[in-house]
């Protein structure tokens, strides 16, 4: 098996994520084998091992990477100035819903089963990794809202909860009903808007 510097192992790596994201968003996670990637980026197929243990593996950290660019997006729109109203919450919630309907990758998530999937693939300390990252981007923002009056005193976490709870149902659309989807997550985001803020 070749042998990496740690700068190679970093290119590699960075290299897998670019092209897994390509071939999973073109090809979804069943139809591209770990020979597909391995090809696109330029190395054997035994070297891939070194870097993920499976392409469920590879795809949940282009789904960690995707994520984290979602979040930067939002907390840069909606939070850096440190505001924190109604109207703001408001949009923040419809955004987030608009993303997970928009963007094809984690649209993926719901298709034959690849949540169900990932998450028995997934080794469980990723997967709670996973969430406390989550949480952890929404926490100081629900705490400093708190501390502020402007969000009622109910546990943060639970509230990072709910929040996470709301936007997963985006991907539940059909399930949902669509002729009364776009209305009903309308009224729920005004309901959880004015039943969570306090101005």
């Amino acid at each position: 098996m070749a042998k990496f510097t740690n700068e190679e192992k970093e290119k590699i790596y960075r290299s897998l994520l670019e092209q897994g994201r390509q071939l999973f968003s073109t090809h979804g996670l069943k139809k591209t084998s770990i020979g597909d990637l391995t090809k696109a980026v330029g190395i054997a197929q035994g070297s891939y091992y070194l870097f993920f243990q499976s392409k469920e593996e590879l795809y949940f950290a282009v789904l960690e990477q995707e994520e984290e660019t979602i979040r930067t997006y939002l907390v840069e729109k909606y939070f850096s100035t440190g505001a924190f109203s109604k109207e703001q919450f408001r949009e923040f919630l419809r955004e987030s819903f608009a993303i997970m309907e928009e963007n094809p990758f984690i649209q993926q998530l719901h298709q034959d089963g690849l949540l169900e999937t990932l998450f028995r693939k997934i080794p469980a300390d990723k997967l709670e990794q996973h969430f406390a990252n989550d949480s952890a981007f929404l926490l100081p923002f629900i705490e400093d809202a708190q501390a502020n009056g402007v969000l009622i005193q109910k546990d943060p976490e639970t509230i990072v909860s709910l929040i996470r709870s709301m936007v997963l149902l985006s991907l539940q659309k059909e399930k949902i009903g669509v002729a009364h989807y776009e209305e009903t997550i309308e009224l729920l985001i005004e309901l959880v808007t004015n039943g969570l803020m306090n101005k």
